[in-house]
């Protein structure tokens, strides 16, 4: 078996890998860069960030070379199916981001979000099957606060299927965690459209 065979047997199911994880399973003295060089060059592997590779050309996987991360705001909502508009991954990261932006696997068109969190406020996801991988991502009450902390504003009709699924009892204990400002606009916001969201009734008001 050649080293190219080697190397796809052990990550081809791994959302992505680096040059470490290729260093800790095989022996040194290997030519890893070239290796991978050849294997990117025959459309095999493919470069989803610096020193980050994977199998599966798939934006779903592009959140693993920010780890540890969640799928969050826009993109949650769609994972979740709470609207039907699909949308790029925005990944919210502990690591520290140059831009909010960025390409993968070598395409400029090819976009996602990056937001950087604090450890205090990195929690609220779970783990969700999503094409071939288990991936975290913020459920309903920690996107209602990312959207609002991170400035994201839908139209009001977008917000219905979040609102509908919201606990406000499970947001209220997350509110806990963050500031009063924060808390009381979060607050005011399910306190005035909530009740219209369930209804089906939710209207702009703008």
């Amino acid at each position: 078996m050649t080293m190219s065979k080697d190397i796809e047997r052990k990550f081809s199911d791994y959302p992505v890998f680096t040059y470490r994880d290729l260093s800790l399973y095989f022996r040194k003295g290997r030519n890893m860069a070239r290796i991978i060089s050849y294997m990117k060059n025959t459309g095999k592997v493919h470069t989803v960030t610096k020193g980050v590779y994977t199998f599966n050309k798939d934006d779903g996987v592009s959140g693993f070379a920010y780890r540890p991360f969640y799928y969050g705001l826009l993109s949650a909502l769609t994972i979740r199916e709470l609207w039907t508009q699909n949308s790029r991954p925005d990944i919210m990261t502990m690591k520290r981001v140059r831009s909010s932006q960025t390409s993968v696997f070598g395409d400029k068109n090819d976009i996602v979000f990056l937001h950087h969190i604090t450890a205090k406020y990195f929690f609220g996801f779970d783990l969700i099957k999503h094409g071939r991988f288990v991936v975290p991502v913020s459920d309903p009450e920690k996107t209602l606060i990312d959207l609002i902390y991170y400035k994201t504003t839908l139209a009001m009709k977008d917000y219905d299927g979040l609102l509908n699924a919201v606990d406000r009892r499970k947001l209220g204990v997350y509110l806990k965690r963050y500031d009063r400002r924060t808390a009381d606009k979060v607050m005011g916001f399910v306190g005035k459209y909530r009740r219209i969201a369930v209804s089906g009734k939710l209207r702009s008001p703008y």
